[in-house]
């Protein structure tokens, strides 16, 4: 089904080989589970299998890449496309239409397709992936794991040879990303598909024994079945030392209900956050996480109650204001890029705020070399992995 001979890629501008001498053979009906740390090359061995590396980027590549029986690099790319599904990490960059129903129909239509033959695939596809309730939602609205869920049904209906999933669950909570990977287990046991999932999270493909692929510096360094013995060692918690709450609390939030569109996601919210304090906050794909950030730093106003961030009322403080106070790193990383290198984009808050100077310079050169990206000062961030440019992020807001 797939066969890979000796491929190797760097994009231009880049020095380092994003895939170097990649060999890899697929048999129709496997399930291989791909990983390895961000920036080794997944993502875009994942292009190559899809025909997109070849079309989308300009780049030096050689080595052969077939995938029924197509060669990616020369086949009609709507060829390969009908063989080869794949979700890509931003489920947004997919997207073409406005609403739910009309992505997972886009596809359909555009082969022509029956209309009744839309329609099931269509019905199909969202219950399958657990999300036939937001059929009649508009994409807008939807919270970033919803999304995700939307993206994969839009491939699914398809009905590929070969479904290729990039980190399909980076924007799902738990529970979600354990019934997803059940969805994809019984979706190859009744089609026969064949299935290549890039994840970070192994541990919840354990039950379904995959075959093991393990990629570092864009070559294959294990390639094998996949067992307990193969999961990092678990670690014993450790219990956060205590700190007492003091002073006035940064964030104030009283009463607070807000949505979009005057729909109210979050109703009756009340919290303070005081100084040195850590929070995690959770809850179901769609509960409101994104509002309430979104809340705190002004982007959305409250349809009741208020917010108070370090005594400014956020109805009344302009968000240029709060962010000077308020770091926020969205859901995807490429929303939150600006500029054309990686020294530009870490240091991009720090000059717009009229803050950088040497001090700032040495802090920003420190951050970056913890976030592994020192050698890339120069590159573009979308040369970057999916998870590398959320470091860059991290790096432009600590900044």
């Amino acid at each position: 089904m797939i066969s890979v001979e000796g491929l190797g890629y760097r994009f231009r501008g880049s020095v380092e080989h994003a895939l170097r001498a990649v060999d890899l053979a697929v048999e129709p009906g496997e399930f291989l589970v791909i990983t390895g740390p961000s920036g080794c090359g997944k993502s875009t061995l994942a292009l190559a299998l899809g025909g997109h590396l070849w079309r989308q980027h300009d780049g030096e590549g050689h080595g052969s890449v077939t995938v029924a029986g197509m060669d990616t690099r020369t086949a009609p790319l709507y060829d390969v496309a009908e063989a080869v599904g794949l979700v890509q990490q931003n489920p947004e960059a997919g997207f073409c239409t406005l609403t739910v129903r009309d992505e997972v129909a886009f596809g359909l239509e555009n082969r022509c397709l029956p209309r009744d033959e839309i329609a099931q695939r269509l019905a199909w596809a969202l219950d399958v992936v657990g999300a036939s309730h937001l059929e009649d939602r508009a994409l807008a609205t939807l919270s970033g794991g919803e999304k995700q869920k939307v993206a994969v049904a839009a491939i699914l209906a398809g009905r590929p040879q070969v479904l290729i999933l990039d980190e399909p669950t980076s924007n799902l909570d738990p529970p979600a990303t354990a019934d997803l990977f059940q969805v994809i287990a019984r979706i190859r046991a009744r089609a026969g598909m064949t299935v290549l999932v890039i994840e970070h999270k192994v541990d919840y493909l354990l039950p379904f024994q995959p075959r093991l692929v393990a990629m570092d510096r864009g070559t294959i360094v294990y390639d094998g079945p996949f067992g307990p013995d193969l999961l990092p060692p678990a670690l014993e918690p450790c219990p956060p030392p205590p700190v007492q709450a003091a002073g006035e609390p940064l964030l104030r939030v009283r009463g607070l209900a807000a949505g979009h569109g005057g729909r109210p996601v979050l109703r009756d919210v009340s919290l303070d956050v005081h100084p040195g304090e850590f929070l995690a906050i959770m809850g179901d794909n769609g509960s409101g996480k994104t509002t309430f950030l979104q809340s705190v730093l002004g982007l959305i106003k409250p349809l009741h109650g208020h917010v108070e961030v370090m005594g400014h009322d956020t109805r009344q403080t302009p968000v240029s204001t709060l962010a000077r106070d308020v770091g926020l790193i969205f859901q995807y990383p490429d929303h939150q890029i600006f500029c054309d290198t990686v020294w530009q984009e870490a240091t991009f808050a720090a000059t717009n705020l009229g803050l950088l100077d040497g001090r700032v310079e040495g802090r920003v050169a420190g951050l970056l070399a913890r976030c592994g990206l020192e050698d890339r000062h120069h590159e573009h961030p979308y040369r970057l992995s999916y998870g590398q440019k959320r470091r860059l992020n991290l790096v432009s807001v600590l900044s």
